[in-house]
């Protein structure tokens, strides 16, 4: 790995906005090149596609400067696969100890999906790099952040699924380090992916500047 867990777990946050993409692997390239060039260095690449595994390697060889998740990632020996792909994090809508065992192992960042408290904290305590907050709108993702934050400050949070420009910043009022996109950063044209990683950039970085 070019990079270990906490400079990674930096850059997720850092970087604050992931794509999330279902593809084969030449559409994963078109739309992990359109996303950098509208600012977009976040990737994730799920595993619910069988060709995500050769996705990884070629997103990594052709687009070095992208941060890539292998999602979608159930079991420790599919984390396996996709370390030794050459991926940079690993995401799952589920929390899974022997998957959070072989992250730690490999000092791979493990974002799993959680959505009760109990989960969380145990995922926390398994040493998840952020907790990602799945289905994001099905559950009132910005709620529920804001709840968990409150008496849990220093959870991190990645927040997936419903995520647009409209509740991008309530997402982020809530608490959340990182929120990733799927229809907007995914779906549409090449132009209108780059378009909408551009906007959300623009987004984000004025975001900040206000709260800064």
């Amino acid at each position: 790995m070019d990079m270990q867990k906490a400079e990674i777990t930096k850059e997720i946050r850092d970087y604050g906005i992931m794509s999330v993409v279902r593809a084969d692997v030449q559409t994963s390239l078109n739309i992990a090149e359109a996303g950098l060039k509208g600012g977009v260095k976040l990737i994730e690449l799920s595993f619910t596609v069988p060709t995500a595994q050769e996705s990884i390697k070629q997103v990594k060889k052709n687009f070095p400067e992208i941060i890539i998740g292998a999602g979608t990632v159930l079991d420790a020996v599919t984390a396996r696969i996709a370390i030794l792909s050459g991926t940079d994090f690993i995401l799952s809508p589920e929390f899974d100890k022997d998957v959070a065992l072989i992250c730690n192992r490999y000092q791979v960042p493990y974002l799993p999906g959680c959505n009760t408290v109990t989960e969380a904290v145990e995922a926390m305590t398994y040493g998840a790099a952020f907790i990602k907050v799945f289905p994001g709108s099905a559950i009132d993702g910005p709620k529920w952040i804001n709840t968990v934050k409150t008496p849990i400050p220093n959870m991190p949070i990645l927040a997936s699924g419903g995520g647009n420009f409209d509740n991008f910043n309530d997402f982020l009022d809530a608490g959340a380090d990182c929120v990733a996109f799927g229809g907007l950063l995914a779906n549409g044209s090449l132009q209108q992916i780059e378009s909408n990683a551009h906007k959300l950039t623009e987004q984000l970085e004025a975001y900040r500047k206000n709260k800064a």
